[in-house]
């Protein structure tokens, strides 16, 4: 009997799609591991009507802190989850939505985001945030310029999100390229449809670059993510 194998990682971002509910997110539904009881994959107790209603509010006040839409917090809430994220890094926190998405994911991985953000006012309003969504644990935010900060932090990091300046992308990716960047990783930049433009360097060089695999991926049909998989060694295209 022949027996079938599972999708790649690159095949997988090529068809993943959808998303998941907010009781799921709560903690309400069972996770589907061998490791469910260990303590570091055990999601917080928290009420899911509260944190429906944070990630509400913040949804309304969205456009004013250029966070990601909910769609494409969920995609990355669901990514975090598929490539069982670790270590995760991500460069502009703005006030923390994009934070609890992937903070929320990590839960089951029994991974830990670092999320950097400079300016003042978003980084405090972050940490709120986080702090009640019930994961402050998980989530450790940073204030700093991130093209300062990268060569400070430890790393390697399996999964990287850059939502920070777009004209930044190539510093961010020499900075992040070999050594914090783990081969089987992900590095996923935000706005690569709108503001292709402004990436237009990082994304001629990522879609070329013989180590990675990169394919453009909406969830809302209007902007989306540039998702580049860093191949293994051996790997092939």
């Amino acid at each position: 009997m022949k027996v079938r194998h599972p999708l790649k990682r690159r095949e997988f971002l090529m068809t993943a799609g959808g998303a998941f509910g907010l009781a799921a997110l709560a903690g309400q539904v069972p996770f589907v591991t061998p490791h469910a009881a260990d303590v570091a994959r055990q999601p917080a107790k928290r009420n899911p009507q509260h944190l429906q209603r944070l990630l509400g509010e913040m949804e309304t006040k969205g456009p004013r802190y250029w966070s990601v839409p909910r769609p494409d917090g969920e995609f990355l809430h669901l990514l975090v989850k598929a490539t069982q994220a670790r270590n995760v890094l991500e460069v502009g926190t703005s006030h923390g939505y994009s934070a609890i998405w992937i903070g929320l994911g990590l839960e089951e991985t029994g991974g830990r985001l670092t999320t950097l953000e400079m300016d003042p006012e978003r980084y405090n309003l972050a940490r709120k945030n986080v702090n009640e969504a019930g994961l402050s644990m998980r989530v450790t935010c940073l204030r700093g310029d991130a093209h300062r900060e990268i060569p400070n932090l430890q790393g390697p990091f399996d999964f990287v999100f850059l939502d920070a300046d777009k004209e930044g992308q190539m510093d961010y990716f020499r900075q992040l390229y070999p050594r914090k960047l783990l081969p089987g990783g992900i590095l996923s930049a935000h706005n690569a449809i709108r503001q292709a433009y402004a990436m237009k360097d990082y994304l001629d060089m990522i879609r070329k670059h013989s180590d990675f695999d990169t394919v453009i991926l909406s969830a809302t049909l209007d902007d989306g993510f540039c998702v580049s998989y860093r191949r293994r060694a051996g790997g092939q295209g």
